[in-house]
């Protein structure tokens, strides 16, 4: 399976109960708070099964996962 921009912020609103308005593409959602700690680790597992990737820990960082934008890059990038 994949991961799209798509599936995945409705994985945010739905999952997580992230506010609809706080959920766009660029949208910084860790460093805003809007995501916390705590649904890291669902959105990481998310991410994992629907993309078929294994997350190293040494790459969540806000560079790869602040924003949908930045998560979609970083699953292509290691997906490939």
């Amino acid at each position: 399976m994949s991961v799209t921009y798509d599936r995945l912020a409705r994985f945010m609103i739905d999952e997580l109960a992230l506010p609809e308005a706080e959920v766009s593409a660029d949208a910084l959602l860790f460093s805003s708070g809007v995501i916390d700690s705590f649904s890291l680790v669902s959105l990481l597992t998310y991410l994992e099964t629907e993309g078929g990737v294994l997350i190293d820990p040494a790459d969540v960082n806000l560079e790869n996962f602040d924003s949908i934008n930045r998560m979609l890059r970083y699953v292509e990038r290691v997906a490939a």
